[in-house]
């Protein structure tokens, strides 16, 4: 039986209570993320289509319907973060964080903040007292159940939130609404699912990623990567 993240918040008052208590394993001020770092998703064909990862102190944006993997690469994203040590947080607007599903695609869940933000405004001020504090190796803002006529004037505001943070804020939704506001966005869409095994199961999804906006590179590259049933969303 998998436990919960201990470090859970479902207000910004409460999230700054457990940034206090959490102090001391967190990287602060001059020591925060280099800027030019790269948060990997350790799937080496997405790694190569961004250029090696997400950037530091940059907003990005994946973006794809449901049961395409988009929960699958972010928690491939805390997987890669807590595997180093580091603190990861995830800012979570639908309440959709499955801490059971996280740990089997390998996440420490000892060492992500869990902010359960009922509303997009409460998730926006967890997310500005996470950047502030500049010690997180990455920043999930899941907006997959937002309300999309707002968060286009979001996201202006999250980018320069994020800039020169040196944490990486990458964002989740079900269909593109940061716009020219992300440095990078991926649009994921599943191509076949693979069903085996007796009883009949989901052995693996088959997913096309889209570069469908890079700021400092060319767009529109593809791959295909195949991803397991512990990673799909």
């Amino acid at each position: 039986m998998s436990r919960l993240p201990p470090n859970a918040a479902r207000s910004p008052q409460a999230v700054a209570k457990l940034l206090r208590d959490l102090g001391p394993q967190l990287r602060r001020g001059g020591d925060a993320t280099p800027p030019d770092a790269r948060i990997r998703t350790g799937i080496e064909a997405i790694d190569r289509l961004l250029g090696g990862g997400f950037p530091g102190g940059r907003l990005s944006e994946i973006a794809g319907p449901f049961s395409c993997g988009r929960t699958s690469l972010a928690h491939a994203l805390l997987a890669e973060a807590t595997r180093s040590g580091a603190v990861a947080a995830v800012v979570d607007v639908a309440d959709a964080f499955d801490p059971v599903s996280a740990e089997g695609s390998g996440v420490d869940l000892s060492r992500v903040l869990w902010v359960r933000a009922p509303q997009l405004r409460a998730a926006l001020r967890s997310v500005e007292q996470l950047l502030a504090v500049r010690g997180f190796a990455l920043v999930l803002l899941d907006l997959a159940r937002a309300d999309l006529r707002v968060v286009p004037t979001t996201g202006l505001r999250l980018a320069r939130l994020t800039a020169g943070t040196g944490t990486p804020l990458v964002a989740l939704s079900l269909q593109r609404c940061l716009g020219t506001a992300a440095e990078i966005a991926i649009e994921l869409k599943s191509t076949r699912a693979n069903f085996g095994g007796s009883p009949v199961l989901l052995e693996n999804l088959e997913v096309e990623v889209a570069l469908v906006r890079h700021r400092s590179a060319p767009s529109g590259h593809t791959t295909s990567v195949r991803l397991h049933p512990t990673r799909a969303a």
